[in-house]
């Protein structure tokens, strides 16, 4: 039995155990890797060359002088759809079981958004709903990652000192539930049972570096990852390569353009992983292998297969025990595991598509270039053979040399690819006004339920996307549980719109919960019918005695993704637009009259000197920092007493006359007229501006000299005369 410190790998150095886990480890790859080599990455090939518009395949079979173009009609089928299904991150809904529980519900819900900010879920967000739409299937694997560096920091305060010091220090740099997307090259699995559930092992496919497997595993065993170091680095063939053909290769439409160049069994795109020109870069191919109804869970690096953990394996370490990938699809099979994308569905409409175009460019450059009969005795130049203006071909034998003519393109070719577009709407649900192209509709009602048509088409992987994010926030909740070893304090934005910092305990995660994230889908036009709506309902709500007028308002400007702090007056100035008289009498007249009792103005001023606003020295109101005499503010008041209250000591109310209604038709009475304007003084013979007598000229001058709109102005500037 060979020594365990050689640096070569052998299970039986390490007993039976090991040999037999060895065994099914194998057996489990061989048989994943040819699953994976025959079926999934033709069908990934083909998508993702569908959907970023290749054009190299066409290269290698058509002529130099022919049109090679690629329809981009798939890429743009995606991209609609992008913004319209991430528009908004998922909400997400934490309800307990019990009425204990339901009190810590609360605060899970707003645990899930700190974590979705932690671990720049966003972002993934993208990846992961891109590769479903192109793919038909995407991955998420969840995970709790804890990122402790060693290094050395800078302790000098002064970074232009020229002696610096600097201090070991280990930190921690992420603690936390993690979430991260999985590409579909790298995960592999078994395709005997086609539900996740059901799935007997799972692959997970990456090449690292030295510094990223430390980094990545720092529970791995020294001594069995210094052997799987020294050990080859195993396949380290990209199947992903078509990303990097894509890049390499080089197209054109242009007649005459120098031979496009592509990538061949090596140079870049074959080996990413091999060219490497130092030690530290070396890669290793790493698998991580889950055995879910085995719960057993082992890292296997290098050529070598060596499995770098203490006994090989150890059990799923999370409580959820279950393997950590997460699974949706954009169209679903029934029997399937795999679903199917935009690409594989417009698949044959993009050929036909590109066909038709190509086909339009080649007749246009045969009509330009046209072929030659020529007799071989007109002594004619090969040269000259060459479509040009006036260009003139001299030969012995004018009939030795003649065109061939070719018929011009006819208008049911343009017919055809409408046609094609109109099947791919169909098969897509995409429709030209989603996708910005202006159509045949008469109304904007017609235009924005075509535009939300096209969502209905999808709104079932909406859903597909929302069980999936409600697994991730449950597997979180269930490492947190695990895991949380002290409370946290978190920000998180309040109902009325005010910043809370919540203090989160261990406590608050024990329980039974249901999780749940909805994914709200974007309609074009639905951003500006929620304001509309939410400023309608405002104006129903605001006046409802049982509504709190600062929530109601949190809720309406949280549409325009404003927070209420931004836009609300500090609480000292709140009342500092009213005017103070208004202010003091709608606040003391409003609770007397409420409570029946006398609005009188000594009832005002002393509901005004005890409470009202506060009182200077001399008796002196002061409010809201400005000050009013007494003797103004008592006359003021004075003017709201009855007629029949008045008292000498207050003299004559001007609005005295304004206790009964004033007659304008008794004998001699005069309305209220400017000073000047009366019948003595002879200014107007028409005081009451009345037509009574029925002599008011109402014919306009028709004098020559002037206008008639001149002479209607100026009859105008005096209406009195």
């Amino acid at each position: 039995m060979r020594s365990r410190s050689s640096n070569f790998y052998l299970a039986s150095d390490y007993g039976t155990k090991e040999v037999e886990f060895q065994r099914v480890f194998r057996l489990h790859l061989d048989d994943a890797r040819s699953y994976f080599l025959s079926v999934i990455k033709p069908r990934l090939d083909r998508s993702y060359k569908l959907y970023i518009a290749y054009t190299g395949d066409r290269q290698r079979e058509i002529k130099k002088w022919q049109a090679n173009i690629f329809v981009p009609y798939i890429m743009s089928v995606v991209e609609t759809m992008m913004p319209r299904i991430i528009d908004a991150r998922p909400d997400f809904t934490v309800t307990g079981r019990t009425e204990k529980d339901q009190a810590k519900s609360e605060k899970q819900q707003q645990l899930a958004d700190y974590f979705w900010e932690l671990a720049k879920m966003d972002a993934t967000t993208e990846d992961f709903v891109r590769a479903a739409l192109v793919y038909g299937t995407s991955y998420l694997q969840v995970s709790w990652k804890k990122d402790v560096r060693k290094l050395k920091f800078l302790t000098t305060k002064d970074t232009t000192s020229k002696k610096l010091t600097w201090n070991d220090e280990a930190r921690t740099f992420y603690d936390a539930p993690y979430c991260e997307w999985v590409d579909n090259y790298s995960l592999w699995y078994d395709w005997h049972n086609t539900a996740r559930k059901s799935k007997q092992y799972w692959f997970k496919r990456l090449v690292l570096t030295e510094s990223e497997l430390k980094r990545r595993y720092p529970g791995a065993d020294k001594q069995r990852l210094e052997i799987a170091l020294e050990s080859p680095g195993g396949d380290l063939t990209d199947y992903a390569s078509v990303r990097q053909q894509v890049k390499s290769t080089h197209t054109s439409i242009i007649k005459g353009a120098a031979s496009s160049s592509f990538s061949s069994g090596s140079g870049y795109g074959y080996d990413k992983y091999l060219n490497t020109n130092t030690a530290s870069m070396k890669m290793y191919e790493t698998f991580e292998y889950y055995l879910p109804f085995e719960d057993s869970y082992a890292v296997v690096v290098g050529g070598s297969l060596v499995p770098i953990f203490k006994n090989a394996f150890m059990p799923i370490p999370f409580d959820f025990k279950e393997a950590p990938f997460i699974e949706t699809t954009y169209l679903k099979i029934p029997g399937e595991f795999e679903g199917y994308g935009l690409p594989l569905i417009l698949e044959n409409p993009q050929i036909m598509l590109n066909l038709i175009k190509n086909q339009r460019l080649d007749a246009a450059t045969l009509s330009i270039h046209k072929m030659w009969v020529v007799n071989p005795l007109a002594n004619i130049n090969k040269d000259e053979l060459v479509t040009r203006p006036f260009g003139i071909i001299y030969s012995i034998d004018p009939n030795g040399v003649r065109e061939i003519q070719f018929s011009d393109i006819k208008s049911s070719a343009y017919k055809e690819e409408e046609m094609l577009k109109s099947d791919m709407r169909y098969s897509s649900g995409v429709d030209d006004f989603s996708m910005g192209v202006g159509g045949g509709a008469s109304s904007a009602t017609e235009v924005r339920h075509l535009r939300e048509s096209t969502l209905e088409r999808v709104r079932l992987f909406v859903n597909h996307l929302g069980d999936a994010y409600s697994d991730v926030l449950r597997y979180w909740m269930d490492m947190t549980r695990q895991l949380f070893s002290k409370e946290m304090t978190i920000r998180i934005i309040g109902e009325d719109g005010q910043e809370l910092f919540p203090v989160i305990e261990k406590d608050d995660l024990m329980g039974l919960f249901d999780y749940r994230a909805t994914v709200i889908p974007s309609i074009a036009g639905q951003v500006d019918v929620k304001k509309k709506q939410d400023m309608d309902l405002f104006q129903l709500l605001i006046n409802l005695p049982f509504i709190d007028p600062r929530k109601l308002t949190s809720k309406v400007v949280s549409g325009w993704n404003w927070t209420l702090d931004s836009v609300a007056k500090p609480a000292e100035q709140s009342d500092m637009g009213q005017d103070p008289m208004s202010a003091m009498i709608s606040d003391q007249g409003g609770q007397m009259g409420a409570e029946g009792q006398d609005l009188s103005p000594e009832a005002l001023m002393g509901a005004m000197q005890q409470g009202g606003a506060p009182q200077e020295a001399g008796g002196m109101p002061n409010i809201q920092g400005r000050s009013i005499p007494t003797d103004v503010l008592r006359g003021a008041l004075s003017m709201l007493r009855k007629p029949e209250e008045m008292v000498p000591a207050a003299g004559n109310n001007p609005f005295s006359q304004l206790g009964s209604p004033v007659n304008l038709l008794r004998s001699g009475g005069l309305p209220p007229t400017v000073r000047g304007v009366s019948k003595a003084g002879g200014k107007t013979s028409n005081p009451r501006g009345m037509n009574r007598g029925g002599k008011v000229n109402t014919n306009i001058s028709a004098n020559k000299k002037t206008s008639t709109e001149s002479n209607l102005l100026n009859r105008t500037f005096n209406t009195q005369r």
